[in-house]
């Protein structure tokens, strides 16, 4: 049957628009955080054909007549051009906007309030019922994905004979980006149920599995998950590396931020507003970026910020964090969807650098349920590696809340041939014995290094070698020990030890050690841990107070789940100070009247038998157990620390009866924004007579090194009391100051300063029995003797500069009193190396 002549008239006319239309669609993507850009300009230059994406990102554009490029472009990124092809009907053509200036164009604002502060205002108003820890409680699972890759990787340092072997991973590099590639090279997954329950503390994070490429060390796992903190938006200060930056919905942010509204739309149902925001200063903690808002909630739906380029912070050129929301409920409750951070740690401009990304994606929200307080009752964080690692690929690809990339997929694979090759085993074990102090051979390490040569006037040059056994020996059983010869004294030194892991979960430990070596200080070794590689070194040209130390203990130790540790330890000890090591009679010369009546009856060595309780307690401490050891990631809250001491007399050889009483206090706290601050408060008691070697000896400082928890202008030795309380402050400003000095913001130093004073006082009775040793002031270089602060608190202060070179620090020290000691100095210089991000 024919068509009518009209049917296809009316046909060709219809079809006429379509021939020549190309339909482009795609994605517009950040190319840092890889989330969709929402609400931005797709566009042809020059012409009015153009197109907005929808909240996630995505377009379609259809056109008659396309141009040779297609561009993309939103408020706070460069604009980025694609080649379109025009014989091709259909193109996917994506987006990878990066950012750029904090610049904007001329905003022209009429008399009055600018509107964007007044939703400001009303956001920093509604916060308290805005944020998740308003809920009476909630519970969820979450997918955390930690991405390390590695940047700026040139074709020069490809060819490096050190990595040439290794080219085969260069093959992984994502160029995806069309941007600066990467070569991701460990990525950590842990699949984990959180809980909250108000007023009951912080939020408890439940791992069921976890796995993660390149390393099984628990305690290497933890330290990179610490990159990327646990942070509210809507805290005033978001903390990342413990940096404190000023959040855009701090209380305070309209006097750091500037803000714009730059569009309004519709987004998740609710009639919602962009704003973008910038800092009003340089040189400060803030960020920059965007952010919608719900208008009628004044909650946060999606969140792009970035760190000011030129922030004071070391090691890092770029911090990122994106966040989307959503409503839940009737009474809408506004829950994460969805966060992102991203640091770039860069040394050096142009340098190869290191991209850490954290992704972490929320499911299964439940908000005020009855179950879920007993669940955060019943529930411990605490946990072992091997109890939740899982290494199924089936089971995390049913796990994941979203699927790996290509490149992540491959990065296993790429890790497990790295492993496998001889060369990177010897790579990796250099580096372990160049920063653990360690040589491994076999089932033995050797070490540690930095023991291996000191000198003393005693010992002259003194050589020592070391070793343990690890954990292909015994997962829970340690053996130590070291041997040390001097040339001059012409003696070995000795000592052993055996730790024991009895328990893991919860971590109980016992073991025993015996030591013969000379020594610098008074204290046990339950008191203090020996350095030696500078005891010799950069000190002042004063007598070296040194005393031979035989000591044999053993201990047990059990940490409980609440922060909450003891140790009971039995201890025997001898000491034998060198006096008279010089041919003048110079030296440490101790002499102790055990019966003050009978100058004849003098002792110049201690032995002591002691049982020692110690208490510890941490709220909500970050706690990695290692093989042997357990390594704090420090606390928000403050160390309270509690130890007793019981002398007892006749027990192998015991000479002395006295009971010890010691309590510290130490936390830190930020100040913001002029930096944070430290403080250490120390107080105790001993009973009985004793020895003033037994007493609270107050820590000097013969050198030339800054210590932070002794007095630096104090000499060794100097003051001892046996009822004392000490305070030591440390402020530092974190660029406070110095940011506001041209030519000193540049080099990005900062400035601190500290406080430190004890009191102390000495009984009659004690003050009798060493009163041989009693301080009488000399110009002889030897050792003068001790007395107690007992008149006025031994004080002295200091200001520094640190951040030189991004580690060093110098310190002009003042001593404020007790200046009648010819050894002692009124001023004094130290350095010293200090790391903060």
């Amino acid at each position: 049957m024919m068509k009518s002549p009209i049917f296809i008239l009316l046909l060709l006319l219809t079809a006429a628009p379509l021939l020549g239309q190309v339909t482009l669609r795609g994605r517009v993507i950040d190319q840092d955080t890889k989330e969709g850009v929402p609400f931005s300009n797709v566009f042809f230059e020059g012409t009015t054909k153009g197109t907005s994406t929808d909240v996630d990102g995505y377009y379609e554009l259809t056109v008659k007549e396309p141009g040779d490029s297609l561009s993309a472009s939103a408020i706070g990124y460069n604009v980025v051009r694609k080649p379109v092809l025009p014989d091709l009907a259909e193109q996917e053509i994506n987006f990878y906007l990066g950012g750029s200036s904090l610049t904007l164009n001329e905003v022209v604002v009429i008399a009055g309030e600018n509107p964007a502060n007044a939703i400001v205002k009303g956001i920093i108003d509604n916060k308290p019922e805005t944020r998740m820890s308003a809920r009476e409680s909630y519970a969820y699972e979450s997918y955390a994905k930690i991405e390390l890759d590695l940047e700026n990787i040139d074709a020069e340092l490809r060819n490096k004979k050190l990595l040439k072997p290794f080219d085969f991973i260069f093959e992984n590099i994502d160029s995806t980006s069309d941007e600066k590639p990467f070569l991701p090279i460990y990525i950590n997954e842990v699949l984990s149920d959180v809980l909250y329950v108000k007023d009951a503390g912080q939020p408890k994070r439940i791992i069921k599995a976890q796995r993660a490429t390149g390393t099984n060390n628990q305690t290497v796992i933890e330290y990179i998950k610490r990159i990327h903190l646990e942070y509210s938006i809507y805290d005033d200060w978001v903390y990342v590396l413990d940096k404190p930056f000023a959040s855009p919905f701090s209380k305070s942010g309209l006097n750091y931020y500037e803000y714009y509204i730059i569009d309004s739309a519709m987004v998740n149902g609710y009639w919602s507003h962009q704003l973008k925001f910038k800092p009003k200063r340089k040189q400060e903690p803030t960020f920059y970026g965007d952010f919608w808002v719900a208008d009628s909630t004044f909650a946060v739906q999606r969140a792009n910020m970035r760190m000011t380029p030129d922030a004071n912070i070391n090691l890092v050129s770029r911090i990122i964090i994106h966040e989307e929301y959503e409503p839940k409920g009737e009474v809408p409750n506004w829950v994460p969807v969805k966060k992102k951070m991203v640091v770039d740690f860069s040394p050096a401009e142009n340098a190869p650098g290191m991209i850490a990304r954290r992704t972490e994606t929320f499911k299964n929200m439940r908000l005020n349920q009855v179950g879920t307080k007993q669940d955060y009752i019943e529930k411990e964080e605490f946990y072992l590696l091997d109890e939740v690692k899982v290494e199924n690929d089936s089971f995390w690809q049913a796990a994941r809340h979203e699927p790996l990339s290509k490149t992540e997929q491959q990065v296993y694979t790429m890790v497990d041939s790295i492993q496998n090759m001889p060369l990177f085993k010897t790579y990796v074990e250099v580096l372990e014995t160049v920063f653990v102090g360690y040589l491994q051979i076999g089932k033995v390490e050797i070490g540690p290094y930095s023991s291996l040569y000191s000198f003393n006037p005693v010992e002259g040059d003194r050589f020592s070698i070391g070793g343990r056994t690890t954990r292909l020996f015994s997962e829970n059983l340690r053996l130590g020990g070291f041997l040390a010869y001097g040339l001059q004294d012409q003696q070995f030194k000795y000592g052993g030890n055996v730790d024991w892991i009895m328990s893991r979960k919860p971590r109980t430990t016992a073991g025993l050690a015996y030591v013969n070596d000379i020594s610098l200080n008074s204290e046990n070794s339950e008191e203090f841990v020996q350095g030696d590689l500078f005891s010799g070194l950069f000190r002042r040209d004063l007598l070296m107070k040194l005393m031979r130390v035989r000591e044999g203990k053993v201990y047990y130790e059990r940490f409980w789940k609440n922060g909450l540790s003891n140790r009971v330890t039995f201890l025997h000890r001898e000491m034998d100070p060198y006096g008279g090591i010089f041919p003048d009679g110079r030296g440490f010369n101790f002499a102790y009247l055990s019966d003050p009546g009978r100058l004849t009856d003098i002792d110049t060595t201690i032995r002591t038998t002691e049982i020692i309780f110690k208490t510890r307690y941490v709220k909500d401490e970050m706690i990695v157990d290692g093989d042997f050891s357990r390594n704090s990631f420090g606390s928000k809250h403050p160390i309270i620390e509690f130890q007793y001491t019981l002398g007892v007399d006749d027990l192998l050889g015991g000479q002395y009866t006295y009971h010890k009483l010691n309590l510290s206090y130490r936390h830190y706290f930020y100040m913001n924004p002029v930096g944070w601050m430290s403080y250490r408060i120390r107080a105790g008691k001993v009973f009985g007579n004793v020895p003033f070697l037994l007493m609270e000896v107050h820590p000097g400082n013969e050198g030339y090194l800054v210590g932070r928890s002794i007095f630096n202008m104090m000499t060794r030795y100097e003051f001892a009391s046996d009822t004392y309380a000490s305070l030591m402050l440390e402020h530092h400003f974190d660029g406070f100051f110095l940011n506001h000095i041209p030519l000193l913001r540049k080099l990005k130093f900062r400035s601190y300063a500290t406080f430190k004073a004890v009191m102390g006082r000495l009984s009659n009775a004690n003050r009798d029995v060493n009163r041989l040793n009693l301080f009488e002031p000399t110009d002889v270089n030897t050792y003068p003797g001790f007395r107690a602060p007992s008149q006025h608190p031994y004080m002295e202060a200091s200001v520094g500069i640190e951040n030189i070179l991004k580690v060093f620090q110098i310190e002009a020290v003042w001593r404020l009193n007790y200046l009648d000691n010819p050894q002692a100095r009124r001023f004094g210089l130290r350095g010293g190396v200090a790391f903060y991000f």
